[in-house]
């Protein structure tokens, strides 16, 4: 019963993740740009005095923002689909990582073609390099999450 818990709360991760990434692509340009807009001058107000943020600082952050935005959230993916394909497969990572990296890098194909559907919004296929590159670096994060906890328990390696 244990494992069945264990894989469906990691399928579900996995369910949620590309939720929220779904949620996001959904948004129109001018809604996207005030969703970006409202975090970086949330982070730009505890880092400068209040005075200094303007509109053409915010504005000037959009860009690097939005990129490292979608390279961390498909990051999260990469990360939550190698946990799922691991768990899946039973430890073959030499079928689950590939596995998670395919379909992260399918994902993220589909996420730019949503796009398309948004207004004032259109695929990129920089935006794709980004994403695919965030979920390579997921699965990593994971490998080395898994060589940690692995060394903390056993004191040898896994792989």
């Amino acid at each position: 019963m244990k494992k069945y818990i264990i894989l469906i709360t990691s399928w579900l991760c996995v369910l949620l993740t590309m939720l929220m990434i779904f949620c996001f692509s959904a948004e129109d340009a001018e809604q996207s740009t005030q969703t970006s807009g409202g975090v970086i001058e949330d982070v730009l107000d505890t880092v400068l005095p209040e005075d200094k943020v303007t509109p053409e600082l915010v504005n000037k952050f959009q860009f690097p923002f939005r990129k490292i935005a979608h390279f961390g959230i498909f990051m999260l993916l990469g990360f939550c689909l190698s946990n799922a394909f691991n768990v899946t497969i039973k430890n073959k990572w030499y079928i689950s990582y590939p596995c998670a990296l395919v379909s992260g890098v399918l994902y993220a194909i589909s996420d730019e073609w949503h796009q398309n559907f948004s207004l004032g919004r259109g695929p990129s296929f920089k935006d794709v390099l980004i994403d695919s590159a965030g979920v390579a670096v997921g699965i990593g994060c994971f490998v080395l999450f898994l060589l940690v906890l692995n060394h903390l328990k056993n004191k040898k390696p896994i792989i």
